[in-house]
């Protein structure tokens, strides 16, 4: 055992060599069989939230009882501090501005359901490699990787397209319009600025009509309407803001097909506890790869009544202990299959608690502990910081603790390795395969190395190739013709899940 936990230690410094572990010596363990992999994903959790990096206040016994029954990594980063660049990291493998989802400007996460930004279709998530080695594959919760390139039922940017033979959840993100009765997100600030660029728009599509009628200066009749175009989607998101955005952006989806336009909250939790539990007991004949993403611990915190007022931290408290119970939940599930030795399970956040969400004196967003700075803030550790933990019974070595530093990125090279699948060749990766790492102290050639390091870094540099931006200005525009819809446009409803 000992002899495990040193190669534990030292393989997780890269994530090809941490799949080493996994094969223990000197036991009777062997893996003849490929395992079940549950991926579980908080949103907006800081990792000071914990009990097990450190929270006594807030209970998370489930959680806790993963890094007690398995690996608890100290040193776990998220590839960007917000939610859509760096699940595009996490699924992809490599960092987000390599498939175009990393921000370039004011838009630094997907704003609409009906935009055209999205996970470049290209991009070979595991979830798609897993698939081609007989996974069952699915994804219950949280996408926010987009779903249309050019039409309302193209899905080009879907989970069923990136690799997941099964969908349920928000295509979209928790928004604060979700719920009636709570403050809209898109603040008065954002409107009068919509309301701005419309009006700026209206007034250069009118001024250059009127110049070409005139004669004054040269202008197609083409770039007028182009002008004319955009103004009437300015003025469309800008109308949308009052009341639209609960229909067009909180809804559910199973598949393809919307289920809840807009979503009920009320339910919404004990559907996705539901949709993951039954994925489990449908598939646990086979490998099954579940990415469990959940809408916990967004705000506007969806919290059931069986949890309000119960945490001594108020409703973000109440709502991390609710999430904590459905983690508890899904492993009693596991192992009542008889599937917790055969199954790799993995406890992560998409990045750093939101330090600042507050209303009045409530405080709606987490504790990163002792690292500065939280969500959205890329300058400070407290922004990409998160928790990391792995179970594999019998094959990690229970109540450890890895101090090296590990990635959301690493999780793609180590499942698709215990998949028996091989990597991508045809682009660039982020998963170093150095297993002891060189320091000065051990290596006399390490200034010289360094310097090498920094030449290559200039001429690779030179070489990048840009890719599509995805959150570019005119991506991120809400466009009616992308917008899914249950019903008639733009009167979108339906409620597929009454019967519940």
């Amino acid at each position: 055992l000992s002899f495990l936990l040193l190669c534990f230690r030292k393989s997780l410094i890269t994530p090809l060599v941490f799949c080493l572990l996994l094969q223990p010596p000197q036991t009777l363990l062997s893996i003849t069989t490929k395992p079940n992999i549950v991926l579980l994903m908080a949103d907006d959790l800081g990792i000071g939230d914990i009990g097990c990096y450190g929270n006594d206040t807030i209970r998370t016994p489930n959680i806790d009882r993963l890094a007690r029954e398995g690996v608890k990594l100290t040193q776990h980063v998220a590839a960007a501090p917000l939610c859509t660049p760096s699940r595009a990291a996490f699924l992809t493998g490599r960092y987000p501005i390599r498939s175009g989802m990393d921000a370039i400007n004011n838009y630094r996460v997907i704003f609409w359901n009906g935009c055209s930004g999205g996970l470049p279709p290209n991009e070979t998530t595991f979830a798609k490699i897993l698939q081609q080695q007989g996974y069952s594959t699915g994804l219950i919760g949280k996408w926010h990787q987009g779903i249309n390139c050019e039409s309302y039922n193209d899905h080009c940017h879907h989970p069923l397209n990136h690799g997941f033979g099964y969908f349920y959840g928000m295509p979209f993100t928790l928004i604060s319009d979700c719920i009636t009765t709570e403050p809209p997100e898109m603040d008065r600030e954002f409107r009068r600025k919509l309301w701005l660029y419309t009006q700026m728009m209206g007034l250069a599509t009118l001024t250059f009509a009127l110049a070409r009628i005139t004669g004054l200066i040269s202008v197609s009749w083409k770039a007028v309407t182009c002008l004319a175009v955009f103004s009437l989607l300015f003025f469309a998101s800008w109308f949308s803001s009052y009341g639209f955005i609960r229909y067009w952006n909180c809804i559910m989806m199973r598949n393809h097909e919307v289920t809840e336009q807009p979503m009920v909250t009320e339910r919404t939790t004990s559907l996705i506890l539901r949709e993951s539990i039954s994925f489990i007991e449908r598939n646990k004949h086979k490998p099954f790869l579940l990415f469990l993403s959940f809408l916990h611990s967004h705000t506007p915190l969806l919290t059931t009544e069986k949890f309000l007022g119960k945490s001594r931290h108020g409703l973000y408290g109440d709502n991390v202990e609710e999430m904590d119970w459905m983690v508890g939940r899904v492993l009693d599930v596991i192992e009542k299959e008889g599937l917790k030795n055969t199954t790799l399970v993995y406890f992560a956040s998409d990045h750093g608690g939101w330090l600042e969400r507050q209303e009045g004196k409530r405080q709606l967003g987490g504790w990163n502990g002792i690292y500065r700075g939280g969500k959205a803030m890329a300058g400070w550790e407290g922004g990409i910081r998160v928790p990391g933990i792995f179970r594999w019974p019998g094959m990690l070595p229970a109540n450890t603790v890895i101090d090296e530093p590990t990635s959301l990125m690493d999780i793609y090279p180590t499942v698709v390795h215990l998949a028996g699948g091989a990597l991508p060749q045809d682009r660039y990766k982020h998963y170093p395969s150095e297993a002891k790492p060189l320091t000065a102290e051990t290596e006399p050639l390490f200034d010289t190395v360094i310097r090498r390091i920094g030449r290559a870094t200039a001429e690779h540099r030179r070489t990048l190739t840009p890719v599509p931006e995805q959150l570019s200005f005119h991506n991120m525009m809400w466009k009616p013709w992308l917008q899914p819809c249950c019903g008639t446009f733009p009167f979108c409803w339906c409620d597929k899940e009454g019967g519940i």
